[in-house]
């Protein structure tokens, strides 16, 4: 018997040996792969006297991008919303800030003929930060709510896209998307904005292939609850999609559903959470500033922590236990009424 399990040790022990070679070598190609990655990252570009256009830039993420972008010397087009956005970020140092609409398609294409006219066909980047939310749960949700996100969110950066496509081709410039952890993993009470994300991800995938053609980079941010002025009034404003259904439809059966004082309790507990769970803006505004300015950008960022922890586990886990954290995640529940 120690005769036979000294044969079995013996003809075992080169797999052992053989499968100890392969693990290590695994693991120190896995190393080798980071440690490369992460000195490619940190090649940076010298930015200064390019052209940058940044959307949505009267606060938030587009405001922050804007000065981060002229420390470093960039020649930046703030596209604005209102007046007082624009003079903001011309005392930041843009040296241009139209104000646009990006529901209007004719002042989209006005923009568009600016910023090709201000940098003289040779636009370097272009970061896509404008956006709305519009939140509220599916039974109130007013279909002229899922539009006006999808034209804001989707179809406008895709018409700004398409029309200054040709001076990022010359320059073999950056192309950066700012989508939302929205945009890998939907969420309950938020289904217009998670569309119009996931839409994003979308268009940015088949772009980037479309472009590489040309080494025009396409870069996507997934930012995960940040201290912006939209994300901060966000349970608010389901109060906003409520009303204006109850405009509609004030007979309806989704009232019975979602009650007005289910409602009234459900804002008051979600926004104190709020304040716990957002980060500090800078998280996003940094990787879109390594997006513009890394010689090897990535093909997408996961900004804040919640993003890569939380999110990434419901993008890449079942869809069953998303499911389940899904539903957790409304609070109070709704009062489930016999029908």
């Amino acid at each position: 018997m120690p005769e036979t399990l000294a044969n079995v040790q013996s003809m075992a022990q080169p797999w052992i040996m053989a499968t100890g070679i392969i693990v290590w070598s695994v693991l120190a190609l896995m190393l080798l792969h980071k440690i490369v990655t992460v000195i490619r990252e940190r090649a940076q570009l010298d930015i200064s006297g390019r052209w940058i256009a940044v959307t949505g830039c009267d606060s938030g993420f587009g405001r922050g991008v804007v000065e981060a972008l002229v420390a470093r010397r960039a020649m930046v087009i703030a596209c604005c919303l209102t007046p007082e956005g624009a003079s903001a970020a011309l005392e930041a140092g843009a040296r241009l800030a139209p104000c646009l609409d990006l529901k209007d398609e004719r002042a989209i294409l006005r923009a568009a003929q600016e910023v090709e006219t201000a940098c003289e066909g040779g636009l370097w980047g272009l970061v896509h930060c404008a956006g709305i939310v519009l939140p509220g749960f599916a039974d109130y949700q007013p279909i002229s709510f899922y539009r006006e996100v999808m034209e804001v969110n989707f179809f406008a950066p895709v018409l700004l896209t398409q029309k200054l496509i040709p001076g990022l081709r010359r320059t073999r410039g950056r192309i950066v998307l700012v989508s939302s952890v929205d945009g890998l993993v939907s969420l309950p009470g938020n289904a217009p904005y998670d569309a119009s994300k996931f839409a994003v991800e979308a268009y940015a995938d088949a772009l980037r292939a479309e472009l590489s053609f040309w080494d025009v980079s396409v870069s996507v941010i997934n930012p995960s609850t940040m201290r912006t002025p939209m994300s901060m009034k966000f349970f608010e404003a389901h109060r906003k999609a409520w009303l204006e259904m109850e405009r509609i439809d004030p007979a309806g059966e989704w009232k019975s559903m979602w009650p007005r004082e289910w409602l009234e309790e459900y804002i008051e507990l979600n926004t104190r959470q709020l304040d716990k769970i957002s980060q500090d803006p800078i998280h996003a505004v940094r990787d879109i500033s390594h997006a513009l300015t890394a010689r090897r950008p990535r093909l997408r960022y996961l900004s804040g922590t919640a993003a890569k922890t939380l999110f990434y586990a419901l993008w890449v886990g079942p869809e069953s236990w998303a499911l389940r954290f899904k539903r957790v995640m409304i609070q109070p529940p709704p009062p489930v009424n016999p029908l």
